[in-house]
């Protein structure tokens, strides 16, 4: 017969050996701590997308200032002419003073910077009265702005930023949802209610026979 040849085995390395140890109190937390868990993620989700909504907020003010440093640079007082308007002139026997041009008075007296449009007495044809009824057209450059006007503009386009923004919508969107679920926790509650009240109608009853 044969020899049978056996594998030696080889001596166990006690350094680098790997012992599995059960940890119960690490498998409690795992299998119990998945709504702990969840809260937390839903916790910093909300920090970040407030740090986004701050950000954009920032951004928005930023373009909106720099937009309004614009409008007040283009319709700015020029103070040549300002000068001109506290002073009066006198020729021979009159004295002349330079006046600012009111943009109402020139609309009533259909005199007006740039095109200035014919005025037809009114006449029951109707093409005639939406020719008369047309927006006259502002040549660029030649507009009259308060400072009511160019407030409103530069909130405007702010709003229509707003609108645009993606972290804004998502913040609709959340308070939306969050709206229907309030609601629908207060109808939930009015039902159990009159579930209540109607199990309790009965026992009244008999109490008033």
């Amino acid at each position: 017969m044969e020899p049978i040849l056996r594998r030696r085995k080889k001596p166990i390395n006690k350094k680098t050996k790997v012992a599995i140890v059960f940890d119960e109190e690490a498998r409690k937390e795992f299998l119990t701590g998945f709504h702990k868990r969840k809260v937390q993620r839903r916790k910093v989700a909300e920090e970040e997308f407030k740090e986004k909504l701050k950000e954009e907020k920032k951004r928005i003010k930023l373009e909106s200032r720099e937009y309004h440093k614009k409008l007040v640079k283009t319709y700015k007082p020029i103070p040549v002419l300002e000068e001109q308007l506290a002073k009066e002139y006198k020729v021979d026997n009159a004295t002349v003073s330079v006046l600012e041009l009111d943009a109402d008075l020139l609309a009533e007296t259909n005199f007006l910077i740039g095109n200035n449009r014919v005025k037809y007495e009114p006449t029951n044809d109707k093409e005639n009265e939406s020719e008369d009824n047309e927006e006259i057209e502002e040549l660029p450059g030649m507009e009259l702005k308060t400072k009511k006007e160019v407030d409103r503009e530069v909130k405007f386009k702010a709003l229509t930023e707003v609108k645009k923004s993606r972290i804004f919508k998502q913040k609709d969107k959340m308070e939306r949802i969050k709206q229907k679920k309030i609601a629908m926790k207060r109808r939930n509650e009015k039902k159990k209610l009159q579930k209540r009240l109607e199990k309790r109608k009965p026992h009244l009853r008999k109490h008033k026979k």
